[in-house]
């Protein structure tokens, strides 16, 4: 006869192999029986959170994993993954200049050699502001940076293979 931890057990060893499948509802019914016999099932709540984030309620995901602060108060990486979570939902509610934050983003990686994503970032500046000359210029330089010195992470031939789209991207642009 099984116990009980080990029903709640294989009940929330189910409802995770149901998340890994993407049967994301049947996991969360799953997982909502296993808290209607023991609401304070650690591991229960925690992929509780885990499907409502998934399913993108942050708010929801949040509120599920504060009820685990209790149970888990001096567990580490339960403190992280809190404060992660609610990192990502006050940026989501935040008010950002989006074209200041991201053409200061495409600054810094520039500067730490992370020279293929900072293309990827002027590009869509570019294409975003209208086709401002400046964003232009920051492309064409950056091409040439990168021929040079490749881009911080990536292997030689990646690189390649992204310069030879990036040319025909400006070929494209210049035809216009």
């Amino acid at each position: 006869m099984k116990s009980e931890a080990s029903g709640l057990a294989e009940l929330v060893d189910l409802a995770e192999t149901l998340r890994q499948e993407g049967r994301l509802e049947e996991a969360l019914q799953t997982v909502k029986r296993c808290l209607a016999m023991n609401p304070q099932h650690a591991r229960a709540l925690l992929l509780l959170g885990r499907l409502l984030y998934q399913e993108g309620k942050i708010s929801q995901a949040m509120e599920e994993l504060r009820s685990l602060n209790a149970i888990l108060a001096g567990d580490g990486g339960f403190q992280t993954l809190t404060r992660g979570l609610e990192e990502i939902r006050q940026k989501k509610n935040s008010p950002i200049d989006v074209s200041f934050a991201t053409e200061s983003m495409a600054q810094l990686l520039v500067e730490q050699g992370y020279h293929l994503e900072a293309l990827k970032v002027y590009r869509q500046l570019y294409l975003a502001s209208g086709a401002e000359a400046r964003f232009w210029k920051a492309i064409l330089e950056l091409r040439d940076r990168l021929q040079q010195e490749g881009s911080r992470g990536t292997g030689k031939e990646k690189v390649a293979e992204e310069i030879e789209q990036l040319n025909h991207w400006i070929d494209g642009q210049q035809g216009s």
